[in-house]
């Protein structure tokens, strides 16, 4: 099998403090590639660059996506770092569960600022840079098998990824002439750290495995697994693809199984 390298090439990862961004500036590294991490979580960012760095080339940047002019910001410090950036990958996402009906304009635009605003705005400065240097670039938006399957719930968190989903689809289409490739990749559920700390009730783990009955392979996803997917968008072995996204989710979004004995 062909190895995936990114050797002599450098990435911006944001929500890399932790669970899938971690996983995957972890994946990079390990293929060669120079990391720029970035997230709001300044600690959690601060220790993970510790854990990794002897895989490679880690800086760092606390940042708030959601703030105006941030993008310029991030990306004026991985230039410094590492004069180019080949990939973006944005991972930055936040997933609160509110009713529709108790939905406050300040919760919807919260979504919509991370998950939306915050990564096109990136994703435009970094084609700008990739543009000005002649890079063929690569843009990797993480989305969610909520932009293609509704849950209650959680309405302005599907509605904000199926708009990143779109989004993804639109930058393929214009960034097509630079040589830009923009693709997106949507988890469902990840066996995360996050995931794993709220298992811990009797209720909760039930409702846990209620969740993995949907799956037709009726397990989470581990990180690494969503990892080698970005990994591929990133890498010349996807080459001639541009504009998708791909579903890495057991099967969920192809047709959901419902394996009641599993929820006992």
């Amino acid at each position: 099998m062909t190895k995936y390298s990114l050797q002599r090439q450098s990435a911006i990862i944001t929500g890399a403090a932790s669970g899938i961004g971690k996983g995957i500036a972890k994946a990079f590294l390990e293929a060669g590639a120079s990391v720029f991490l970035v997230d709001v979580a300044q600690e959690k960012l601060a220790e993970t660059a510790k854990e990794l760095e002897h895989l490679g080339q880690v800086h760092i940047l606390s940042a708030d996506l959601r703030k105006r002019g941030i993008a310029a910001k991030i990306m004026n410090g991985a230039l410094e770092a590492y004069d180019q950036v080949n990939v973006l990958v944005n991972c930055a996402g936040i997933y609160p569960s509110t009713p529709a009906l108790e939905i406050t304009e300040e919760e919807w635009e919260q979504v919509f600022d991370l998950n939306v605003k915050g990564g096109f705005f990136l994703a435009q400065a970094a084609a700008g840079s990739m543009v000005r240097k002649g890079i063929a670039g690569r843009i990797i938006n993480i989305t969610s098998t909520a932009s293609e399957v509704a849950r209650p719930g959680v309405v302005h968190y599907c509605a904000s990824k199926a708009a990143a989903k779109m989004l993804t689809q639109v930058l393929a289409l214009e960034w097509a002439p630079y040589g830009i490739r923009v693709n997106a990749l949507g988890p469902g559920l990840v066996e995360t750290e996050t995931v794993l700390k709220t298992l811990m009730s009797e209720e909760s783990q039930k409702e846990h495995r209620e969740k993995l009955s949907y799956c037709p392979l009726q397990r989470a996803a581990l990180v690494e697994e969503i990892a080698n997917g970005v990994l591929f968008f990133a890498t010349e072995q996807s080459s001639y693809v541009t504009g998708q996204t791909l579903l890495v989710d057991g099967g969920y979004s192809a047709g959901r199984v419902f394996q009641s004995k599993l929820a006992k």
